[in-house]
């Protein structure tokens, strides 16, 4: 009874699930893919903990050598500043990806960032002044040197893990870019005990703007001084590089579809927990979503087994991104594997279309 209600869905919809090829993809080169902790968020992290306003590390040699080094500029201007902004959040250290040119520290403002709207922006570039002078009288870049090899030991098991699963590799063969592939930055955040957390660089700063940007912290809650930080994107590490890589390389893609993607907004499920629970409140936010999950689920279906595309399939149901598996259908369908398309941008607009026609209202969607 289950395969012919899988086959009659999949006949009045239009999609003929077939099985996909496994496609050889080439490893990212060392200038595709690196692995490192990057100075200007590791600034930024120490001058935010030295203001109270970041979680505590997790105990490591490096937090406790830290503490040691910058504690006496405690109450440095950039520190005291900090301790005033209003919207101090874990992941504002990005604002790292401003500063480029090491150790000639040069500062780009950015034309736009969230954290003018939580800050204002006057405040903001005040701050941005301000640590760049903390680099400086704290000497901020001979500490950083002194770790080098720690940073160099640190980020082999991640760039081995990366690369032995080719998880850029495959993503990349599914967008199949006519242009030079982004470059991957995976930041190791030595200090950061709360999480991880996709970065736009191009946002921040326009010399990144060929960067994707992941950042990982160091998140044993069970470590010591006396341990030494190690880094993992996780058992699905797969999902992890697909998700966040595919925000990146669908930003600008969505913001020329823009019209077209609002024109679907009558499906937008607001009232859904999943939506509340992850901070959801337009339509263009959660077709992201379901889009970057759509992509991974037929990543999965096409380079793991078919019980891992089913399980993720079946949470982002439970999560209530109710689109992913459809969008999932149409690029099994209709891309991947095949040659009708060059690239994903031009086979963008028939996800819109296939979502168009199998939801032609919000009540065909209950």
């Amino acid at each position: 009874m289950k395969i012919l209600l899988t086959f009659l869905l999949a006949f009045l919809t239009g999609i003929t699930l077939v099985a996909q090829p496994r496609i050889i993809v080439a490893q990212p080169s060392a200038d595709q893919l690196a692995v490192t902790v990057h100075p200007g968020i590791e600034l930024f992290t120490v001058v935010q903990m030295l203001a109270g306003k970041y979680p505590m590390p997790n105990k490591s040699v490096y937090a406790k050598e830290a503490e040691a080094y910058f504690t006496p500029f405690a109450n440095h201007p950039a520190v005291q500043y900090a301790r005033q902004l209003k919207g101090m959040y874990p992941d504002l250290p990005e604002l790292g990806y401003c500063l480029d040119n090491f150790p000639a520290v040069r500062i780009h403002y950015p034309e736009q960032t969230d954290w003018y709207n939580l800050n204002g922006k006057d405040s903001i570039q005040t701050y941005m002044r301000l640590c760049k002078q903390f680099f400086d009288d704290s000497r901020f870049w001979a500490f950083y040197q002194q770790h080098q090899a720690d940073y160099a030991a640190w980020a082999q098991p991640v760039r081995a893990q990366l690369v032995s699963e080719g998880l850029v590799g495959k993503l990349d063969s599914l967008y199949r870019f006519r242009t030079k592939a982004p470059q991957w930055t995976i930041c190791l955040d030595p200090l950061n005990g709360w999480g991880a957390h996709a970065i736009t660089p191009k946002t921040l700063n326009p010399r990144y703007a060929d960067r994707v940007v992941y950042n990982v912290g160091f998140l044993n809650r069970e470590s010591t001084d006396a341990s030494v930080p190690a880094f993992s994107l996780g058992s699905k590490s797969a999902v992890t590089v697909w998700h966040e890589g595919s925000h990146i390389y669908t930003k600008a893609l969505q913001q020329r579809y823009k019209a077209d993607i609002n024109k679907l907004a009558y499906l937008f499920n607001q009232a859904d927990a999943g939506m509340k629970h992850n901070n959801i409140h337009d339509w263009a936010h959660c077709f992201d979503e379901n889009l970057v999950r759509g992509v991974t689920i037929a990543l999965l279906r096409q380079y793991q087994s078919p019980k891992e595309a089913r399980k993720q399939h079946a949470q982002e149901v439970v999560d209530d991104f109710q689109y992913a598996g459809d969008i999932a259908d149409v690029i099994a369908a209709r891309y991947s594997g095949r040659r009708t398309y060059p690239d994903f941008e031009q086979f963008f607009p028939e996800i819109l279309a296939y979502l168009a026609r199998k939801y032609p209202t919000a009540e065909s969607t209950n």
